[in-house]
């Protein structure tokens, strides 16, 4: 009797002073008993806990209450979950609980012994890598010096629009526009100026679309627009405000810097034409419209 004394002693001490979060719960789902590490987890005095609910402080991964009476008909030694505690002054407290039942002398179904640990800074570090990753991915999708779409991203809108197309019977229209006389400008002015003249024009294209149409930088000087449910009336219209838009003049850095655009614009109708032969027609009527310039 007093070695089977003295081990609950060391069980008493081991709860009450262990680091981690303890608790001790009867078969109704109700806290029996939790030490100081668990309440400070969850943001409640110890006594306030007695008689709560584990369905009440502990949410699965779904947001639902963890069903505590699966365990025994699942087989499954353990149910976890994660949730954030808002502490009384304001902070939050990303915990993991684990859940196991624990069977008695007898061999039944005696009481539940639950864990807690604090996973704040893995959380925080789960959520800085998300935000991460999708910073990198919108890098990856743009230009660097514009902002604008690139090559790829243009592409795999371009491929959406016309598979959308196929389906709904609708058109897609693609304008090509290569500026005239930027090279004069580099070799007149340096790549500074040729630099903060392709971010006007890219701002100039992007104020002047709809917000469901896409503006690339595909080249050095060379720009497509993407315009989903496109009709010949409105790519006109929208060629020629684009024009008037980028041959208005440039100041930079106390000069007045002029290029002139040439556009080439085609559509495609229900899908019918590949991104590349959509993108080739606008190209070569843009060359056309160029070889009409000089």
């Amino acid at each position: 009797m007093e070695a089977f004394a003295g081990t609950l002693d060391v069980f008493e001490a081991f709860f009450d002073n262990a680091r981690i979060g303890l608790a001790l719960a009867d078969l109704s789902g109700r806290y029996l008993r939790v030490n100081a590490s668990y309440a400070e987890l969850v943001g409640s005095a110890a006594e306030d806990l007695v008689g709560v609910a584990l369905a009440d402080v502990l949410r699965g991964a779904d947001g639902e209450p963890l069903e505590l009476r699966t365990l025994p008909s699942t087989g499954q030694p353990s149910l976890s979950s994660e949730q954030s505690h808002v502490h009384p002054d304001g902070s939050v407290v990303w915990v993991l609980h684990g859940v196991a039942l624990v069977l008695g002398g007898d061999g039944a179904p005696g009481w539940y012994a639950v864990s807690a640990q604090d996973i704040t800074e893995r959380r925080h570090a789960e959520q800085d890598l998300r935000k991460l990753t999708a910073v990198l991915s919108e890098q990856a999708a743009r230009d660097p010096l514009t902002g604008l779409a690139n090559r790829a991203l243009l592409g795999e809108r371009l491929r959406g629009a016309l598979a959308s197309d196929a389906r709904s019977g609708g058109s897609t229209g693609v304008m090509f526009l290569d500026l005239d006389g930027f090279k004069d400008v580099n070799d007149r002015h340096g790549h500074a100026a040729g630099d903060a003249v392709l971010r006007g024009v890219a701002d100039r294209l992007r104020v002047g679309v709809r917000p469901s149409d896409t503006v690339a930088r595909v080249g050095g000087d060379e720009f497509v627009i993407l315009v989903e449910n496109a009709t010949d009336a409105g790519l006109e219209a929208l060629s020629s405000r684009l024009r008037r838009a980028v041959c208005a003049p440039f100041e930079v850095a106390g000069q007045t810097l002029n290029v002139g655009v040439s556009v080439g614009v085609a559509r495609a109708d229900r899908g019918a034409m590949t991104p590349q032969d959509l993108l080739s027609r606008a190209d070569a009527r843009m060359y056309d419209a160029k070889r009409g310039t000089h």
